[in-house]
């Protein structure tokens, strides 16, 4: 179960930090494959770290080759470590593609948390709860959040709230670091919905929003600072030491 997998790694090793392997293969350099470069970056970062974030596009981009990478790399975190993986797939679409989606990412890659968008509501949501978590978009860091989130994501943290009665532990929400006004607001009414951070790092979002989160389950995402870093591990421990004084202090 992720809140369980999570928790555990959170106390071990002190940290709410979760690597993003955006591992594109255009930007990876001194490395044979996109799998021996994710090797490197779990080797260097496994004990610094509360879990794996992998962005699926990255490896559809490469098609079969890159899907092979994908299995390989989450092999890889389950033979190596005791970390939750959380697929960045947001997929969001009827029912019975939803239950083929779930079974795919649960079943078959064994991930422990996908995240979902859920514009077509609790028919996107509800099957990847029944296999496992699923972090559902809410407000995310990109600059057009205006188009349409702003306007909707009041129902969409009602929906999850009213979805987590029945899913306890299964469920949380995306909020972008970027969005500090909104935090403390949504924080507030968010119940034991789990926390899924972005922005933090290359978008340039304040970590002191997570002084407002501290009762919560919270995991935060750095991709491309940390796993492009020239040091790879000071990386990542600058910014475990940066979250946890936030959080844990």
């Amino acid at each position: 179960m992720f809140i369980k997998k999570y928790r555990k790694a959170r106390d071990k090793n002190t940290s709410i930090l979760v690597v993003g392997l955006d591992s594109d293969p255009e930007k990876i350099k001194g490395f044979k494959s996109v799998m021996e470069f994710n090797e490197h970056i779990v080797k260097e970062t496994a004990d610094l770290v509360c879990g794996y974030k992998i962005n699926i596009a990255f490896y559809e981009k490469s098609g079969w080759r890159g899907y092979k990478a994908l299995e390989e790399t989450i092999e890889l975190i389950k033979n190596e470590t005791d970390l939750p993986i959380i697929l960045d797939a947001k997929r969001g679409d009827i029912g019975n593609t939803a239950r083929a989606y779930a079974k795919a990412y649960f079943d078959k890659l064994g991930v422990d948390s996908v995240t979902v968008n859920p514009y077509m509501g609790r028919d996107a949501i509800i099957p990847f709860l029944e296999k496992g978590h699923a972090f559902v978009l809410l407000l995310t860091s990109n600059e057009s959040i205006g188009d349409v989130e702003l306007h909707v994501y009041h129902k969409v943290l009602e929906l999850a709230k009213e979805l987590e009665k029945s899913y306890p532990e299964k469920i949380g929400i995306v909020v972008g670091a970027t969005r500090k006004e909104y935090i403390g607001k949504i924080s507030n009414t968010s119940g034991g919905l789990s926390w899924l951070i972005p922005g933090i790092g290359a978008q340039g979002g304040n970590p002191e929003v997570l002084r407002e989160l501290k009762e919560k389950d919270v995991v935060v995402n750095v991709s491309r600072t940390i796993i492009f870093a020239e040091n790879v591990r000071k990386k990542a421990e600058e910014f475990r030491e940066l979250l946890a004084r936030q959080y844990f202090d």
